[in-house]
């Protein structure tokens, strides 16, 4: 703001009128609390001089005193109000006038910035920036340096940015085993004449003054060299203490070049809130050139931290009521020309194309180019079409499936009933037993393939109604829906009987239990005689072999 600003006036004439009744104020107390003695004067109250004179003067000189204090606290109380009224009004006007002053224009550019999740290729490269150093980029992050030590690092943009105001924001993290870390990141804007502005976020104190971390602003006419031993203190154009190191979220900076002024606005990381900035510190007058390049460097030294740069996102700003610059103006000439180039290489391919495809396909010559493309009632055509497919071929295999276990099924059957037609009347009771549980088994077995050839019958059913959908070809019609219906009714009854024969198994354990009868036992190969026998013979021939060597 400049000196005849109506809102600097405005602060003046409020610090001038409190002054004022400030003293006023002060004059008050003094008189009545230190110099009493000129009140009782001006009331012609005369101070007692002895033991002896009466006491009603005195009495007279403290209701006196009383009455004066307690004209001396409404005057008070009423030049309090009269001061918060006309602050309260002076802060409306304020407010007013800085809430009237509209805001800048704000443009994302995209090619001068980066953010995850995709942040980097699969070459390791970020998109319009170049990296340096031991920088390692990710998919949701830039290490400009781990946390090793004497490392270096930094991500510059690859074009010149030609902006003559515009607004910052970084989102980093640096994080370290140790309660002390080194060195710090540091945010970019330089020229190719050495016309440089420096936002320091320095990590390690160097000059021994409990004064770090700290975050530094510093600018730099080409001729300078940063003070390392001071922490940059003797260059510094403004600063704040901030301990941005081991913080629960991302710390965010938003740097803010507008009207010649800088702006370093912080949130320190300990809520999830991204709007949380507070104040840090804010250069006047201070004059940055419109073309230059961005970037962000790190360094570690004795100590180590992990200098990570979540995104670097950056908005360009506008004056209110001027026009920001169209985007083409942005684009050099050599690459306009390039891509003006490569559009009319890729049209006269296009047109070659599209005369080798009229020579081909001469009977579609001179008909639009949508009949050629199927429209979107086509497609979901198709897409009902594939799907009745896939189901007609799931039926299908479920359909053999079936018929290769009815196969087996009669195998069973017909084995089972030979081996009890072999059984004769006269067999023992165990036998018997057998016969009765393998009778049981056979009318399990014959209840089991009439359900099956049930569900063969109505997959049947369904495959030809499918079959039937599929060569007609029509859709929406009557008979579509009535197919459709049909099919789903003996889905349906496919489900109930394969429902009925888990409940029907469930329901008879004794019968799922019921075992092939257990083969006699075969005779022992070798009686106890026979061995001890053997056992002798061999001990005989041991001795006697023995005794002949």
């Amino acid at each position: 703001m400049t000196s005849c600003d109506p809102v600097n006036f405005l602060y003046i004439m409020e610090n001038i009128f409190v002054s004022s009744l400030t003293m006023a104020i002060k004059a008050n107390l003094i008189l009545i609390l230190i110099f009493p003695g000129v009140l009782f004067k001006k009331n012609g109250i005369k101070k007692p001089t002895n033991e002896k004179t009466p006491c009603w003067p005195t009495l007279n000189m403290a209701v006196s005193t009383v009455r004066h204090r307690a004209v001396a606290a409404h005057v008070y109380l009423i030049t309090f109000l009269i001061t918060l009224m006309f602050h309260c009004s002076v802060a409306d006007m304020v407010t007013g006038a800085s809430g009237s002053e509209e805001l800048p224009h704000r443009r994302f550019e995209y090619k001068y910035s980066f953010k995850g999740p995709h942040l980097s290729q699969s070459d390791g490269s970020i998109p319009f920036w170049i990296h340096t150093g031991n920088t390692i980029p990710s998919s949701d992050q830039v290490r400009i340096t781990p946390s090793l030590r004497s490392q270096r690092g930094s991500v510059w943009t690859k074009n010149r940015v030609n902006f003559q105001y515009w607004e910052a924001e970084v989102t980093f993290r640096v994080s370290g085993r140790g309660r002390m870390g080194a060195d710090g990141l540091a945010f970019w804007f330089t020229t190719e004449q050495g016309l440089d502005v420096g936002i320091f976020f320095d990590s390690f104190d160097n000059d021994g003054k409990k004064n770090n971390p700290a975050i530094i602003v510093v600018g730099n006419n080409g001729n300078l060299v940063y003070d390392h031993q001071n922490d940059g203190t003797t260059q510094a154009l403004g600063t704040c203490l901030r301990d941005f190191r081991n913080k629960p979220y991302p710390v965010r900076a938003k740097i803010t070049y507008y009207k010649n002024t800088l702006t370093v606005m912080i949130n320190n990381g300990f809520t999830p809130d991204k709007e949380d900035y507070e104040f840090c510190a804010k250069v006047d007058n201070m004059v940055i050139p419109s073309e230059g390049f961005f970037g962000i460097s790190a360094a570690t030294g004795g100590l180590a931290d992990d200098h990570d740069v979540l995104s670097f996102l950056l908005f360009s700003l506008t004056e209110p009521g001027q026009q920001p610059p169209p985007p083409d103006s942005e684009i050099p000439k050599e690459e306009k020309d390039k891509y003006q180039e490569e559009f009319q290489n890729f049209q006269q391919e296009l047109d070659k194309k599209k005369e080798e495809f009229q020579k081909e396909h001469p009977d579609v010559q001179g008909e639009p180019v949508e009949d050629l493309y199927e429209t979107v009632n086509d497609r979901e055509i198709r897409q009902v079409f594939e799907g009745q497919n896939r189901i007609h071929m799931e039926i299908k295999q479920l359909h053999r499936q079936l018929a290769m276990i009815l196969d087996e099924q009669r195998r069973y059957v017909s084995v089972i009933t030979d081996e009890v037609s072999k059984k004769g009347v006269n067999a023992e009771s165990g036998q018997l037993d057998s016969g009765g549980q393998l009778s049981s088994v056979i009318a399990t077995q014959q209840e089991v393939l009439r359900n099956l050839n049930e569900l063969r019958s109505s997959f049947f059913e369904s495959v030809k109604q499918i079959g039937s959908v599929q060569h007609q070809g029509g859709t929406g019609t009557y008979e579509s829906l009535q197919h459709f219906n049909d099919i789903k009714e003996h889905l349906h009854i496919v489900k109930r009987d394969v429902d009925h024969l888990v409940q029907k198994s469930l329901q008879n354990p004794a019968e799922k239990a019921v075992k092939c009868p257990d083969q006699p036992p075969m005779p022992a190969c070798l009686s106890t005689t026979h061995f001890v026998i053997f056992i002798v013979v061999q001990s005989v021939l041991f001795f006697c072999y023995i005794m002949y060597k």
